[in-house]
């Protein structure tokens, strides 16, 4: 069994499942949508449809416990879920439900509860993050997208629209790189719980001025709203150049900025 794509397929859906949503937030405009849609699947990295296609092969007791284990071993995922001993055993039920009965239509179980352990305990935290752990978030993400856009430019671009979905696609480096970046937001999420108080939440309108800060020009902004019908290369160059952009920023907007890449839904 691939240990490391249940962990991807399955505890990254725990910690951050719901960003792969691609439900438009009040009051953005276009560009603004595909910005979500580009963080979010950025940050998704994959359906927890693919973690139990791993396991469907073994008994389902010994599937649940391989899974359960993975989770408790994830960057980030398995953090909360120590702090939180009431949630192992609310995805221990998700897990053995969908393995009896899988979904046909709808969000998998196991997207329901990851989507709200991320809404009530990691975007809270991410959001108060300071301005280094969250950068050093966005980087380690840049650092991932940027190892696709040489290795396979048609995984970056598709990505960057809904999250990794084909665990198996990536290379050793690539998976390792991934999971630096999950470690990542794992110490932001610390730096956020250590913090009292939160800095303001960053509203989708003041989004298209720290782009522009970072030097987008309205053409970028075209390719931006394009990215789903670019070729695979101009959209994965569109992907590395969003994960960019915080870091092109003085540290406080970049701070600015690279949480509500972390963040946003």
């Amino acid at each position: 069994m691939d240990t490391w794509g249940i962990l991807i397929g399955i505890a990254a859906a725990v910690g951050v499942g719901a960003l792969l949503r691609r439900r438009k937030p009040a009051g953005m405009g276009r560009v603004l949508e595909i910005v979500a849609i580009v963080a979010a699947g950025g940050l998704s990295a994959a359906a927890a449809s693919v973690g139990l296609r791993y396991l469907a092969s073994s008994d389902h007791a010994t599937a649940t416990e391989q899974a359960l284990q993975v989770v408790r071993e994830a960057p980030l995922v398995g953090l909360v879920l120590k702090e939180n001993p009431a949630l192992e055993a609310r995805f221990r039920e998700a897990i053995e439900a969908e393995l009896r009965s899988p979904t046909k239509s709808g969000p998998l179980r196991t997207y329901v509860v990851g989507a709200e352990v991320r809404q009530k305990l990691i975007v809270p935290a991410l959001r108060n993050a300071d301005d280094a752990t969250a950068l050093k978030a966005i980087e380690a993400m840049q650092d991932f997208v940027k190892h696709l856009q040489v290795t396979n430019v048609a995984l970056c671009k598709k990505f960057g629209l809904e999250g990794l979905q084909e665990p198996n696609r990536l290379d050793s480096a690539g998976a390792t790189l991934f999971k630096r970046a999950l470690l990542a937001q794992e110490q932001a999420y610390l730096s956020g719980k250590a913090r009292p108080v939160a800095p303001p939440q960053t509203a989708d309108q003041a989004v298209s001025p720290l782009l522009t800060e970072a030097g987008y020009t309205a053409a970028d902004f075209e390719k931006l709203a394009a990215l789903a019908t670019s070729s695979d290369a101009a959209g994965c160059a569109v992907v590395v150049k969003l994960y960019a952009a915080p870091t092109l920023l003085p540290p406080q907007r970049g701070g600015i900025l690279a949480r509500y890449l972390l963040t946003v839904s």
